[in-house]
């Protein structure tokens, strides 16, 4: 049998607001060992994120209120894994626009000069101290 409860209210992640109208709360009877207790009693919880698809269950412990507190830190730890990947990504797309093309390099070691196929050149010393914005011009 899955009730459905409310979500508990004040819980948001710090990622993307999470209404509570966006989780759907479960709540279950656990199998396996634990006795009596466990096999009567609906102590597991299983926490639906409706946008993402997220789910998440906690049965651990014999309580019911301790599964609903860790099901809720494991929801907002995976939607906030699922932001900084998003974030991450959005960051990786800029990179990947400067080097779309290929690029070659030539040093010019008696001159300390790095010069690429465009024709533009830098000191070797500014590009190993990380200064690489002068090659990446076009």
């Amino acid at each position: 049998m899955v009730v459905a409860l409310p979500a508990e209210p004040g819980d948001h992640a710090t990622a993307g607001e999470m209404r509570k109208t966006d989780v759907r709360v479960d709540v279950y009877r656990d199998s396996g060992p634990g006795g009596q207790h466990r096999n009567k009693v609906e102590t597991a919880i299983r926490l639906t994120h409706l946008p993402t698809g997220i789910v998440v269950t906690a049965a651990d412990s014999r309580s019911q209120h301790e599964n609903r507190k860790v099901a809720w830190q494991r929801l907002r730890t995976a939607l906030d894994t699922l932001d900084a990947g998003r974030r991450h990504a959005d960051v990786n797309a800029g990179r990947v626009a400067v080097f779309s093309r290929t690029r070659s390099f030539t040093w010019t070691a008696w001159r300390d000069q790095v010069k690429t196929d465009a024709g533009v050149r830098a000191s070797m010393t500014k590009v190993l101290s990380g200064r690489l914005a002068p090659l990446l011009t076009e």
